[in-house]
């Protein structure tokens, strides 16, 4: 069987109430009743699977797990869990099928007391239904746009991806890919991009990026790491010769502009910058992926002059003064047609984002967007 899902017990798509995270496992404790834990809310398409909650020990009493979408209106297996039988099988199994591609996948535990336990983690697998393999650039729509190609960037290109992403389906397709999935699952939960904006930057690492010249992807706001790991192990497949190199802090937000910004100094720094490189080794990423720690102004112009060509810039920084040095410092080095993507403008709290956007990109270098769902994209001339 094909493995869809594995996540560790800190994975937040597992949700806990009754129940603490804590060293290495959920513990669920005798004096809790109620549910201990839910989620992950995951896409899987049609076809036959196994979901299996890893118990560590020790463990006793029994609990009811359960597989359903629709929020629990729709039960796909019920077992009771024998905590004594779990902790010696290593886990409790569901087996389970779905006719018709579902968006919300859950597996809920949950007991009315007297159940100790440790999870370790949830593991989906199964082998999905014929049809749901590999996306390929033919499935987006075909638009009625017959403008060419003009200062870098393709209008036809832009509206095939938004026009599909948002109401022609691919996303749905997408998330089934195994290459999209390999690296989503790696992601794991260290991002907080919406899976339209993977969705886009899947199609863009694996269709568009091998026609440019060669060159690398920085990115610049990487946070906890998930979305250059989900780009690495994109281009670890599909560009070999590229380096995804992630850019923060690590330690928060830098100074920002109360004129226009909403988010304040500190901001965004719960991550273990050891830990994140520690798990890029771990996955075999090392080679394809560097973090690079510090203030923007610091580090950017020497780091990206060190690499050279830069064939997509990922400006994923909600503060105005970030989206000016990280485009400023890379400009020079970006190849003609490569690709800048900007996720916070369309953010709420991200005017001061907007604003550099604006002022930089459109007035000042006169670009025109090539993509505006689910994030802007622009094209170096």
């Amino acid at each position: 069987m094909e493995r869809i899902y594995h996540l560790n017990w800190d994975d937040a798509r597992i949700l806990v109430v009754n129940g603490v995270r804590e060293n290495g496992a959920i513990h669920v404790r005798a004096e809790q009743s109620g549910v201990a834990m839910y989620g992950p809310y995951v896409p899987i398409p049609s076809g036959t699977y196994r979901a299996t909650l890893k118990f560590l020990l020790p463990c006793r009493g029994t609990a009811v797990m359960d597989v359903c979408t629709k929020t629990g209106g729709q039960i796909l297996g019920s077992k009771i869990v024998s905590a004594e039988h779990a902790a010696a099988e290593g886990g409790t199994t569901i087996e389970f099928s779905v006719e018709e591609a579902v968006s919300d996948l859950e597996v809920r535990l949950r007991s009315s007391g007297g159940f100790v336990a440790q999870i370790g983690g949830l593991e989906i697998v199964g082998q999905p239904s014929d049809g749901t393999g590999r996306f390929e650039l033919s499935e987006l729509p075909e638009v009625a746009i017959d403008a060419p190609s003009s200062s870098g960037r393709s209008l036809y290109d832009g509206y095939r991806r938004g026009v599909g992403l948002q109401f022609y389906g691919a996303t749905q397709r997408i998330l089934y890919d195994p290459d999209f999935r390999e690296a989503r699952e790696l992601a794991g939960s260290r991002t907080i991009l919406s899976e339209s904006n993977l969705c886009n930057l899947f199609l863009i690492i694996k269709f568009y990026l091998p026609r440019l010249p060669v060159g690398h992807i920085v990115e610049f706001g990487a946070y906890r790491g998930g979305s250059a790991i989900f780009m690495a192990a994109l281009a670890r497949k599909f560009l070999p010769e590229c380096t995804v190199l992630g850019f923060d802090t690590f330690a928060g937000m830098p100074a920002t502009d109360q004129r226009v910004d909403h988010h304040r100094p500190g901001s965004f720094a719960d991550v273990d910058l050891a830990e994140l490189r520690s798990y890029a080794t771990m996955i075999g990423l090392d080679h394809h992926l560097k973090f690079v720690q510090g203030n923007f102004a610091d580090t950017a112009i020497p780091t990206v002059r060190n690499i050279g060509s830069v064939v997509l810039a990922h400006l994923d920084c909600d503060i105005r003064s970030a989206i000016q040095c990280a485009y400023d410092a890379t400009k020079p080095y970006m190849v003609s047609g490569g690709y800048w993507i900007l996720d916070d403008p369309l953010v709420s709290d991200c005017l001061g984002a907007a604003e550099a956007m604006e002022d930089l990109l459109i007035r000042r270098d006169g670009l025109n967007s090539e993509q505006v769902y689910p994030h802007y994209v622009f094209r170096q001339p």
